[in-house]
């Protein structure tokens, strides 16, 4: 078996912490010995142990000595003290003889240090390793632990003609059910969800992650004229809620900022330590498109001929100034297709 057949058993293992760990990264680890894997384990929720001690541990519980073993890490071992032990003192105290390694972990607290130090207790490390696919992974933390700024995503619902809703605002359901189950799937992901004070107003939303292993997700509504102070809607029920707006009016059960200019928006959302943010709001989508790393678009089957756009902010007189997408993932609902895609300029 090849170093590449067993990183890519543990990117495997690492995505199973998605939605779990934010803003920690998604790591994964594989430990081999004679050719056989003896253990395994991943960074399962923030603040629990890493994906190393896992790994040592499972293969420990079974009987296996990881001394003299390879371990395969999606993200380079940590070097300091945070809410656990370093991961690279624990590999030397098992005797581990080699290590490889995806990525170097770009967090400054670590960015080759932990690789350093392996080296110097005499331990053969290899990285690089399916480095492509470990960034991909961690698109997120990448991100947030090199800027402060959290990871924007942006997730529209659009019919054929490029349309959210009718032009009365009407817009349940313009893509099938297929569709929405992979929209809760995309919210596990991110740490946040931002939406309008018009979403609020016409659709009362939960903004909850509706499926098993998702955590609470933050919940932040763009509500600039305070048009959903001290309503009785189900979003400031439960969970936390924060409110950007422009109004001396006052909600309940949320923190308000006011604040509402879009960079300055994202710049406090990343000092509280949202590492990304969902933005439903279709209206508000165009605000943030300019700060973009990814979007989310669904088609449904439908056209409306008129309605509303999520794109009216942009002013385009020459098909030269378009603002361009580079397409990376396509998916088929039967009466909805998904499109997953970033802006040219990030690439």
């Amino acid at each position: 078996m090849t170093d590449e057949h067993f990183m890519r058993l543990a990117l495997k293992f690492a995505k199973k912490g998605e939605g779990q760990v934010n803003p920690n990264p998604m790591v994964g680890a594989v430990i081999v010995k004679d050719g056989k894997i003896i253990g395994k384990g991943y960074h399962q929720y923030f603040g629990g142990k890493h994906a190393e001690i896992n790994a040592i541990e499972d293969a420990k519980s079974k009987g296996y000595s990881p001394e003299g073993a390879t371990m395969y890490v999606t993200l380079e071992p940590c070097s300091h003290w945070g809410k656990q032990p370093p991961c690279a003192d624990r590999i030397i105290e098992e005797g581990i003889s080699r290590v490889v390694v995806a990525m170097k972990d770009p967090n400054p607290m670590v960015n080759g240090k932990g690789i350093e130090k392996l080296e110097k207790a005499g331990i053969d490390v290899k990285v690089g390793v399916l480095e492509e696919d470990a960034r991909k992974l961690n698109e997120v933390f990448l991100k947030y632990i090199t800027t402060k700024i959290p990871f924007v995503a942006i997730k529209l619902a659009l019919t054929l003609d490029g349309f959210i809703a009718t032009r009365s605002f009407s817009s349940k359901w313009i893509t099938g059910e297929k569709a929405r189950r992979k929209v809760q799937e995309l919210r596990r992901k991110y740490m946040g969800i931002m939406v309008g004070a018009n979403t609020i107003l016409k659709d009362d939303p939960r903004l909850t992650c509706r499926i098993e292993g998702c955590s609470e997700k933050v919940k932040v509504i763009l509500d600039r004229h305070g048009l959903t102070a001290n309503g009785n809607f189900r979003v400031f029920k439960k969970g936390k809620v924060i409110v950007f707006t422009e109004s001396e009016k006052e909600w309940r059960n949320a923190e308000v900022i006011r604040e509402t200019n879009p960079e300055k928006i994202l710049k406090i959302l990343g000092e509280k330590g949202i590492d990304s943010i969902l933005i439903e709001g279709g209206k508000i989508a165009c605000q943030f498109l300019p700060f973009a790393d990814k979007l989310h678009l669904f088609y449904g089957n439908k056209l409306f001929g008129k309605g509303i756009s999520p794109f009216e902010c942009l002013k385009v007189n020459d098909v030269n100034d378009a603002f361009k997408l580079e397409f990376l993932k396509f998916e088929s609902f039967g009466d909805s297709f998904y499109v997953e895609a970033m802006p040219c300029s990030q690439g």
